[in-house]
């Protein structure tokens, strides 16, 4: 004879009933909310700074680009030289575009490498590179100009010769 013992079901009488969370923030939680920060803040920056190396700084500043790696703008920036004076790294971007790019992400990037340098100086900054743009020619007569510029003989041969460039 085979016996089998019956199956047992949890009691739902015996669980304490767990008090539900709000998901709409009230007003004593958002003025309640800067304290901890300050808090959090606080025993953050207590902690005392360590002296950075700069190939603890390339080390940590690598493993942060690789992490990176999958948003193609984001690491092509993080993949330049970059100017480290303590405690300030200094990036040289070429537009605009790249410094938008920047400020996505900088905030995170300061968080890490404080963290990983156990350092709360550290700072990053964009510095704007001035390219001069090479100016595209499109009509004749800054054709002309432009070999004029290289070959000021080109003036003075118009002029003998009465030549017009327009035509």
């Amino acid at each position: 004879m085979v016996f089998e013992a019956p199956l047992q079901l949890p009691s739902l009488a015996t669980e304490p009933a767990k008090p539900k969370t709000k998901s709409t923030p009230s007003l004593k939680g958002i003025f309640n909310a800067p304290v901890v920060v300050e808090q959090a803040a606080a025993a953050t920056f207590s902690k005392p700074n360590v002296p950075v190396i700069p190939v603890e700084m390339r080390k940590a500043w690598d493993m942060y680009t690789e992490q990176r790696k999958d948003q193609a703008a984001e690491y092509q920036i993080l993949k330049r030289e970059y100017q480290f004076t303590f405690p300030t790294i200094s990036i040289t971007l070429t537009n605009p575009v790249e410094e938008s790019l920047l400020e996505n992400f900088r905030r995170e990037l300061i968080q890490y490498l404080r963290e990983q340098l156990k350092n709360n100086e550290i700072n990053v900054v964009a510095v704007m590179q001035q390219t001069a743009g090479k100016k595209v020619i499109y009509t004749s007569k800054e054709k002309f100009e432009h070999l004029a510029e290289k070959n000021p003989y080109l003036n003075e041969l118009k002029e003998r010769l009465g030549l017009d460039w327009e035509f």
